[in-house]
């Protein structure tokens, strides 16, 4: 049974390999008002095939030199369920030494579009302009082979060990364009 399962994920893995991404569904939100507020928090199509993600959070209490980041990747499959990354971060450590290799390619897919690619402390408000689909297309899906299906990322915020905000991307990934 273990080696049926072993070459339908290797199987799997190959029939996907050449995968499109595409983002479905963005959710922000504030859990502390009095830290911090999303000014933008939307998805934009460029077509039919290509969207962008535009996020500004305004921060009212700078500067935060002590930043932790919650990520979970998740699955649909009867509602979403973990799948492959639930993991903890002090973002400010990983902002100056980028050592886990898998966030530090998700990380690697957006720094170009963000105003949050420096350590901290972080002073200013953070944006996110134009992170497109085309990004996650050529920095993950060529390196991690991922299963069609949906997908989301959720994110949970947090400043001084309180939680401040979320964010939870959504997406799909089907087989890929020729």
């Amino acid at each position: 049974m273990k080696i049926v399962l072993f070459i339908f994920i290797i199987l799997e893995s190959v029939m996907v390999i050449f995968s499109y991404m595409t983002f479905t569904n963005l959710k922000c939100g504030t859990k502390d008002i009095r830290f911090s507020n999303f000014q933008k928090c939307y998805i934009k199509a460029v077509n039919r095939t290509h969207k962008y993600i535009d996020l500004h959070v305004n921060l009212y209490q700078v500067p935060v030199d002590n930043v932790t980041v919650k990520v979970k990747l998740m699955r649909l499959d009867h509602g979403y369920k973990p799948f492959f990354l639930d993991i903890t971060i002090d973002g400010c450590r990983f902002l100056k030494h980028q050592g886990n290799p898998i966030l530090k390619l998700l990380y690697k897919t957006y720094k170009n579009s963000t105003n949050i690619n420096h350590t901290c402390p972080i002073n200013h408000d953070i944006i996110v302009d134009h992170l497109w689909t085309g990004n996650v297309d050529s920095d993950i899906m060529k390196h991690i082979p991922v299963i069609n299906g949906d997908y989301a990322l959720y994110s949970e915020w947090s400043a001084y060990n309180i939680v401040r905000a979320f964010v939870n991307f959504y997406l799909r990934v089907t087989p890929g364009r020729n």
